[in-house]
């Protein structure tokens, strides 16, 4: 079940960020997307196993950030998330999703095709790494056509 995440998820949200982002957000960044963003938690039962943020203005919304629990992964959960997401977006009027991946994120640009983004650019050096820097690639889905 998809619900909108609060502040008294925030243990739950930095818990899921710090397993699976190598550069996982702070708690004062994940309260002002609570405050400012559209976040929201895939809940199995009582427990949240993964998270969205979206910015949206007006018809469009950029995906900042998604993610499910390690002890989750693998088991179609990120679709699931997804799939939810993109619905609830579509309830929103919202006609355009945006989201960057780093290039070496192999599992989700795979997850990203299967669900309809198409590539629609490139920042260079935009992601840091041990060795240096990371491309970013932007996808692009058009929710009008998944209606």
């Amino acid at each position: 079940m998809l619900k909108r995440l609060t502040e008294a998820d925030l243990a739950a949200v930095l818990a899921i960020d710090t397993a699976t982002n190598p550069h996982p957000w702070t708690a004062a960044q994940w309260l002002d997307s609570l405050n400012h963003h559209q976040c929201d938690g895939l809940w199995l039962h009582d427990e949240l196993i993964g998270f969205s943020v979206c910015m949206i203005t007006l018809d469009e919304a950029e995906l900042l950030l998604i993610a499910i629990a390690p002890q989750w992964q693998r088991q179609q959960k990120a679709n699931q998330l997804l799939t939810a997401l993109q619905e609830k977006l579509c309830r929103q009027s919202v006609v355009t999703l945006f989201l960057e991946v780093r290039e070496s994120n192999t599992a989700a640009r795979t997850l990203y095709a299967k669900q309809g983004f198409t590539q629609s650019g490139r920042r260079k050096g935009y992601y840091p790494t041990n060795e240096g820097r990371e491309d970013a690639l932007l996808y692009t889905l058009h929710l009008e056509d998944k209606a």
